[in-house]
């Protein structure tokens, strides 16, 4: 058995990261629009860029629970697809990976069709 004894601390401190972070947004985007028409236009812009930057943070944190699940259902580490073990490295960098490099890139693959 493998030991993931740091992978749920370092993914409770990116899911952390992640809620401040979409906090901000929130808060960003709640703030009442100037009263100059240019600067609304710009404004209105930068709120396309936060809500878009805002759905990758809550994406992100949904990626983090689904792993903290199967951290806890003894899941954790094995392909969602395939049930092949994700190696370690691949774990470290990106602790909220749910399948292995094949299937990840498989679904990619069926993404941009």
């Amino acid at each position: 058995m493998r030991d993931f004894s740091g992978i749920k601390e370092q993914l409770l401190t990116i899911r952390a990261e992640m809620e401040t972070r979409l906090g901000g947004i929130k808060k960003d985007m709640a703030s009442p629009l100037d009263h100059d028409f240019a600067e609304q236009a710009v404004e209105l812009e930068n709120g396309e860029v936060l809500d878009a930057l805002g759905a990758e943070a809550l994406a992100e944190i949904r990626k983090i629970n689904s792993a903290l699940v199967r951290l806890e259902d003894g899941e954790y580490g094995a392909c969602v697809d395939c049930s092949v073990e994700i190696p370690m490295a691949r774990l470290v960098a990106r602790p909220y990976s749910s399948r292995c490099i094949g299937c990840a890139e498989k679904q990619e693959a069926v993404k941009r069709r």
